[in-house]
């Protein structure tokens, strides 16, 4: 009797331990794994060895194996923030945030120097050329979410044209260099 005791804790402890935090997506898929990181507009999902980033439009759902979890704080935090927040910072600075085109011409002229520059910029909605005056979310231009997912969508189309820029110019350079 006493074996079959030990060998039922043992099994409940390894249960419990193995299970662990479930994200469901959009789409009905179930993954079993550990949350690692709940940042800005996704989720970093551990499956394994294998480590996803989820963006939070194409989750359904979390599930948290462990309440006490600090990961699972910060998600209570943010479900109590409005949830689309950061989706408006991002689609409006995909679509309001003005000088990609200057940007290709700084990547042709200066290269990765441009993107040093643009890593250390702050692009906010009052610098975008159409964003202060088409957005309809000037009321969230204080909101850290918003801002800090304006930040990234900006930064990363601006220095995207900046690569694109210098690419151009190496293609210039090797094209010359062939033709000669």
């Amino acid at each position: 009797m006493k074996k079959i005791t030990v060998t039922l804790v043992f099994a409940v402890f390894a249960l419990t331990t193995y299970c662990g935090d479930l994200l469901t997506l959009n789409n009905a898929k179930v993954f079993d794994g550990k949350i690692l990181k709940i940042k800005d507009c996704e989720v970093v999902f551990k499956v394994g060895r294998d480590k996803f980033h989820v963006p939070a439009t194409d989750i359904f759902c979390i599930q948290f194996a462990d309440t006490a979890n600090k990961i699972y704080k910060e998600y209570q935090q943010l479900s109590n923030n409005d949830p689309s927040k950061c989706l408006k910072g991002t689609q409006d600075a995909a679509q309001l945030h003005g000088k990609k085109g200057n940007h290709f011409f700084l990547g042709v002229l200066f290269g990765p120097f441009a993107m040093i520059g643009t890593l250390c910029a702050n692009p906010t909605p009052y610098k975008g050329q159409k964003t202060p005056f088409m957005s309809e979310n000037t009321d969230l231009f204080t909101d850290p979410l918003y801002l800090q997912c304006y930040k990234r969508k900006a930064k990363g189309q601006l220095i995207g044209m900046e690569a694109a820029g210098w690419g151009a110019w190496i293609l210039f350079i090797i094209t010359l260099g062939a033709a000669a």
